[in-house]
């Protein structure tokens, strides 16, 4: 994977999540993540969320994650669609929970090791852990050029 898409990533730390309403509209919230370099992103949230009961019901999801600008010509970000779902393999849950305790240490306290999970948190409540397998990124760079734009299609595994 490129690295510039890789470090743009670790600075980041907000991902924009679509999923689709019951009624089928669109619903988008905002989640903090950590990714994998094999692009998996990990977030953490509430089970009752409306975003989680919607991927629940229909995992096909969307999102993106962008920098902050001043003009077109610093524009940096990422389109992302692929499926979404909660980690239940073990080994899969212990990465996704190090990865995310390792670019956020305040959850660490509250969150002392991956088993804390699902259970009730004074700061946190109910928290579980989901992570969006994508199947399509788009990484765009306008500090590159106007519009340019880098496709990555990732297999199923």
């Amino acid at each position: 994977m490129q690295t510039t898409l890789l470090e743009f990533l670790r600075q980041q730390n907000t991902l924009t999540l679509a999923t689709q309403n019951a009624d089928g509209t669109p619903q988008a919230c905002d989640v903090f993540y950590a990714h994998s370099d094999d692009l998996t992103f990990y977030f953490l949230s509430d089970p009752k969320t409306l975003h989680i009961q919607n991927l629940t019901r229909e995992p096909r999801v969307s999102a993106t994650i962008h920098g902050q600008s001043q003009g077109w010509q610093d524009i940096r970000g990422v389109q992302i669609s692929g499926e979404a779902e909660r980690v239940d393999d073990l080994a899969d849950r212990a990465r996704g929970y190090q990865l995310y305790i390792a670019k956020y240490a305040f959850v660490g306290q509250w969150l002392p090791n991956v088993a804390a999970l699902g259970q009730l948190h004074k700061q946190l409540g109910v928290v579980e852990l989901y992570k969006i397998t994508p199947r399509w990124v788009r990484w765009i760079d306008n500090t590159q050029a106007f519009g340019h734009k880098e496709e990555f299609v990732i297999p199923n595994s």
